[in-house]
């Protein structure tokens, strides 16, 4: 029995884990995608600050767009060239006049160095998802001996 509620917490914490790690990807994505634009871009730091903003954002709508339509890549297709619009937007608002040129010429470079990225740490939460259920199953086909019941024998009380 305590085999058994070791196993399901553990399940249960994967399940947590993999759950926040999407989230997670969603920053880590932002960040590299703004790290990327800000060096090629030169921007200072008040532009910057907003790109990571917006970035942020739109990795969020990604993800979750991802997480959603999964099964259908043609939707998916959709919903995130609709985001790259939308930053197109606010970018162009932001940006100087020659660095949002600059952007809109290398923007195909920066939404498939995005999807290269996101590709990449799905591999590695893979990785890892994957080793913690191979895991769980060698646990599962281990066997234990059957208890035996405990037999209680009465005897006379002596005064």
């Amino acid at each position: 029995m305590k085999r058994f509620v070791y196993t399901l917490a553990l399940v249960l914490l994967v399940s947590i884990t993999s759950f926040a790690q999407s989230g997670g990807t969603a920053e880590q994505r932002a960040k590299n995608l703004s790290d990327k634009m800000i060096r090629e871009l030169q921007l200072n730091n008040f532009q910057s600050r907003k790109l990571r903003e917006i970035n942020l954002k739109n990795a969020q709508k990604m993800v979750e767009f991802e997480n959603k339509f999964s099964n259908n890549p043609t939707e998916l297709e959709k919903c995130i060239n609709g985001v790259c619009k939308e930053r197109d937007i606010e970018l162009e608002g932001l940006l100087s006049t020659a660095q949002y040129s600059q952007y809109y010429s290398a923007r195909k470079a920066f939404n498939s160095y995005d999807r290269q990225y996101a590709l990449q740490l799905q591999k590695e939460n893979g990785r890892v998802a994957k080793t913690l259920v191979a895991q769980d199953k060698t646990d599962a086909k281990r066997t234990f001996p059957q208890t035996q019941p405990a037999i209680i024998k009465e005897t006379s009380a002596k005064n």
